[in-house]
């Protein structure tokens, strides 16, 4: 029964640890698949620790069994051992009886007057040694009745003693057992629940991923569906325009000319332009936009925003733009115009709004990071 009570507490110190780490683990967790991965550490912990609960209460219910088995066999035997006193206690009775009447026999014949007298009555010596013999074996029956009138009151004294021990130690051990039953059982329902929890957390956390995911899925079809219109608008412009490239040169003679739709290098009308400037004054977009002297798209959006347009690789004419953090762009992100490409991938570009410059020009090292549009 020690080595029962030692298993036992182990599983429910199991459960324990099992219940008290879970929710340090998931603390630790960073990312929601972090979050899943743990639930389901959990699951499994909680998983193996129940099998290995319902084998101890299988292991268990067997020992219930034996138990239960043995009582009967007791409850059986301390039937046939209240049969047995029974016949004692009727056997005692009996020679009780017995020596009560011989007892009164002696007494009412005269005890030893009456052996005298059957002696001295007696026709010869043989006569008297038969019935001097006969009332010897009188004597030694009763005698011997006494001593078993005495083992028999012991012999009952000792089964009933032992009746009860037996009785005693199935129903103690019955009752042991039964705790026991109802122990393991409690901790196979609290790994159920922490299963359940387990399992409830993880639905959520997946839950939480798919709406996530859809949500990522929806921006970029979104920015997808902006990149497409952008480049049909742009398909429309180079279609309608005398000429699908310019140099920076022929652009500027257009703007410092005063052209309203076309340069040697080709028009800029569009659709989407405006007359006026439509971006904030001192801006870089809204130096992109006076440097086409707005024969451009009005991109929306701050800076970094134009992405969405991109639609060429670097080239003159082009416009560059700088995601936040990228070549010393702000947070909003910062356009220029691409006035030439080196040899070396490098190019040069004009700019607003750069350190307080408005117009300057920078050399750019590398195209990393930078999008290009093509008007």
């Amino acid at each position: 029964m020690n080595i029962k009570n030692k298993a036992l507490s182990g599983l429910m110190l199991s459960l324990i640890v099992l219940s008290t780490a879970a929710p340090i683990a998931t603390a630790k967790a960073d990312t929601t698949d972090d979050q899943i991965a743990q639930q389901n550490s959990i699951i499994d912990a909680a998983s193996s620790n129940a099998s290995s609960a319902k084998a101890a209460a299988d292991n268990l219910q067997k020992q219930v069994d034996d138990a239960n088995a043995r009582l009967t066999e007791l409850q059986a035997e301390s039937t046939k051992l209240s049969a047995q006193i029974v016949t004692l206690v009727q056997n005692i009775a009996d020679r009780d009886a017995s020596l009560k009447s011989q007892a009164r026999s002696a007494q009412t014949n005269g005890g030893a007057t009456s052996y005298i007298n059957t002696l001295l009555n007696a026709k010869s010596l043989t006569d008297v040694v038969q019935k001097i013999t006969a009332m010897s074996q009188v004597a030694s029956n009763s005698s011997d009745m006494l001593k078993k009138q005495q083992d028999d009151q012991k012999a009952i004294q000792q089964k009933l003693a032992d009746n009860k021990k037996s009785y005693a130690e199935a129903t103690s051990l019955q009752q042991q057992l039964a705790v026991q039953e109802q122990q393991l059982q409690a901790a196979q329902l609290s790994y159920q629940a922490t299963i359940a929890t387990a399992q409830d957390q993880k639905d959520s956390l997946l839950a939480q991923k798919a709406a996530a995911e859809a949500k990522a899925a929806e921006v970029a079809a979104a920015q997808a569906a902006a990149v497409t219109a952008s480049q049909t608008t742009n398909s429309t412009n180079t279609n309608t325009s005398t000429s699908t490239s310019s140099s920076v040169s022929d652009i500027q003679v257009a703007q410092n000319t005063g052209s309203s739709s076309t340069s040697t290098g080709g028009s800029y009308t569009s659709v989407g332009t405006s007359s006026s400037n439509p971006y904030p004054a001192g801006q870089c977009t809204a130096y992109v936009w006076q440097y086409f002297g707005g024969r451009i798209p009005t991109y929306s959006g701050n800076a970094g925003d134009w992405v969405a347009y991109a639609n060429s690789s670097v080239g003159a004419g082009r416009i560059a733009v700088f995601p936040a953090g990228v070549d010393g762009a702000g947070g909003y992100g910062h356009v220029a115009v691409v006035t030439s490409v080196n040899g070396d991938g490098s190019f040069e570009i004009i700019e607003g709004n750069f350190n307080g410059g408005w117009g300057t020009t920078r050399h750019i090292a590398s195209t990393a990071g930078v999008y290009f549009i093509q008007p």
